[in-house]
């Protein structure tokens, strides 16, 4: 008798680990994954490419999947960029025709495709396209629907200002 509940036990114990690691694998995956490699590295140079050094540039990668049941639509992708970094110019895309790119100079308080600053000439105010150095954030805006189990891959690329690029851009 006590081997028989010994084994019953055993079995139950087994049942219950093989349903934990079931529901461990079947656990929803996290839509968005975001990496970034230094595009700059060269074994020569730098043997580790995860390190940075001035002028490097640094690629964001963000890979959107849609683990829902069913299609998804107004799907956003917001991604700051880091604290240090410079935007660099025409870099942000997305494998999809249908996404729209939208930048923020503000902290991602507000978006636009160029986003405008003022500025002071001749005693007139006027609104000019802000430099990609004044870029905060990065938007993509997919327009369409995204079916169940689809990706959606954006990039873009930002650099490490120089330590006299950096001191030109605060006396400006």
């Amino acid at each position: 008798m006590k081997r028989t509940v010994e084994r019953l036990l055993i079995a139950s114990l087994l049942l219950l680990s093989a349903a934990f690691a079931a529901r461990a694998q079947k656990a929803p995956r996290s839509p968005l994954q975001i990496s970034a490699e230094n595009i700059s590295a060269h074994a020569p140079r730098l043997a580790d490419s995860a390190k940075v050094l001035p002028g490097d540039t640094v690629r964001y990668h963000l890979l959107f999947t849609n683990v829902s049941a069913a299609a998804v639509h107004g799907i956003v992708l917001d991604n700051p960029i880091p604290a240090g970094l410079r935007y660099e110019a025409g870099s942000a895309k997305a494998d999809r025709s249908d996404v729209a790119v939208l930048f923020s100079i503000d902290g991602g308080k507000s978006f636009s495709a160029a986003p405008m600053i003022d500025v002071v000439v001749d005693g007139r105010h006027e609104q000019h396209a802000a430099p990609a150095e004044l870029y905060t954030n990065v938007r993509w805006t997919v327009r369409g629907d995204v079916p169940k189990g689809a990706q959606i891959r954006a990039e873009y690329d930002a650099l490490v200002p120089t330590v006299t690029a950096a001191r030109s851009s605060l006396t400006k």
